[in-house]
């Protein structure tokens, strides 16, 4: 990790190493081998050394909601209601784009493609299309998407200058090379065409830092040197319209827009890697103060990265979540379950939740509050 992989300047050392040779990913597996950041002060980009095997993995390993065709993240609870990420998805993409009649979509990335499937049952005027480098995916494509617009490993060369807009959600973060991914979108556009697309947003939820196939963190200054360089003129970039994510709007033509030095986020990127870089020590510390069994509310990336600190992992009795679409599954070899379901033998609670929300969300939960129960906030 000689150079940035945005704008190719000199990298120093990391910012960040992991204290142990464990590394988690976005499918919550734990890989040997440390994980390692560094944060760029050309152009504001923090950067993960990319796993050995990337290719492999994202086309064997990560299968991210492909349990079922309904599986979903939970994205929200309002008024009693829960709200999934794919509905919020297609909620926030049709208001931010104005959608010509008959478009030609390609989502870029797609996995299932889930989003574009909840897309087209509002609008079937729209042409699917869809791109990944899984064979795993195609029996949710064929529910909605004609073969021949779909493509694995690579894109047809008959795709050129194709399509109204590429869409991506939750892909860019991934490439070890983000400019030639701007690019090849770019020559898959028609003139005009539009780029929209989601990533993680660090600032807004810190796990981001040390996901370990999360090769790209991006801050604002360095997304738009990426579409500015890549050819697209930046339309929005909004920090607030979801949840710990980038939500950007681009569209294929040159940009006027003066790209100057900048880094406005390196002390932000510091104290996320001291965060992180002590967080182990906070957990033991806080194990060594309990008895008894423990529970881990969140089967996500927090609660996996805190089970991976414990000096004691086998007085974790389960996982806790509010999603009943991975109520009966397991983690790690444990249960996850309602947070109703709780045994009466735990005495000890770790939450893994973003530190911004946890102790929020943690109070919404009643059947918590009559427990006597020691917590342990990230």
């Amino acid at each position: 990790m000689d150079t940035c992989c945005l704008c190719h300047s000199r990298l120093g050392a990391p910012v960040y190493e992991s204290p142990g040779p464990v590394s988690i990913t976005t499918m919550f597996r734990v890989h040997e081998g440390h994980t390692r950041v560094w944060h760029c002060e050309e152009c504001g980009h923090t950067q993960t050394e990319p796993l050995p095997d990337l290719a492999q993995f994202y086309a064997e390993e990560y299968n991210p909601l492909t349990a079922s065709e309904e599986e979903d993240q939970l994205y929200a609870q309002r008024d009693g209601r829960k709200i999934y990420r794919t509905e919020h998805q297609v909620a926030t993409l049709l208001d931010k784009v104005d959608l010509p009649a008959q478009a030609k979509i390609l989502d870029y990335g797609c996995a299932k493609a889930s989003t574009l499937k909840a897309l087209c049952a509002q609008r079937k005027d729209i042409v699917p299309h869809v791109f990944d480098v899984g064979e795993q995916y195609r029996r949710f494509w064929d529910v909605f998407v004609p073969r021949e617009n779909q493509a694995v490993t690579e894109v047809p060369p008959d795709w050129s200058a194709r399509f109204d807009g590429v869409i991506s959600f939750f892909a860019l973060e991934h490439v070890a090379d983000p400019g030639a991914f701007a690019a090849h979108i770019r020559g898959l556009l028609r003139e005009g065409g539009w780029l929209y697309f989601l990533v993680p947003n660090m600032f807004a939820n810190t796990a981001d830092f040390v996901v370990a196939d999360h090769v790209n963190h991006f801050a604002e200054s360095s997304l738009r040197r990426l579409l500015h360089e890549g050819g697209f003129a930046v339309l929005e970039i909004d920090a607030t319209a979801h949840n710990s994510a980038w939500v950007v709007l681009a569209e294929k033509r040159e940009s006027l827009e003066l790209i100057e030095r900048i880094d406005p986020v390196a002390d932000e990127v510091r104290a996320m890697a001291e965060y992180w870089q002590g967080f182990g020590g906070r957990v033991q510390t806080f194990e060594s103060g309990t008895q008894g069994e423990a529970a881990i509310y969140g089967s996500g990336f927090y609660g996996t990265f805190i089970h991976s600190c414990l000096s004691v992992p086998d007085r974790v009795r389960c996982f806790l979540d509010q999603n009943p679409h991975r109520h009966q599954q397991t983690l790690l070899g444990k249960h996850i379950s309602a947070p109703e379901a709780l045994p009466e033998s735990v005495s000890a609670l770790y939450i893994g939740l973003n530190p911004r929300v946890a102790r929020d969300e943690i109070a919404a939960v009643e059947c918590l509050e009559a427990r006597d129960l020691h917590i342990f906030f990230p």
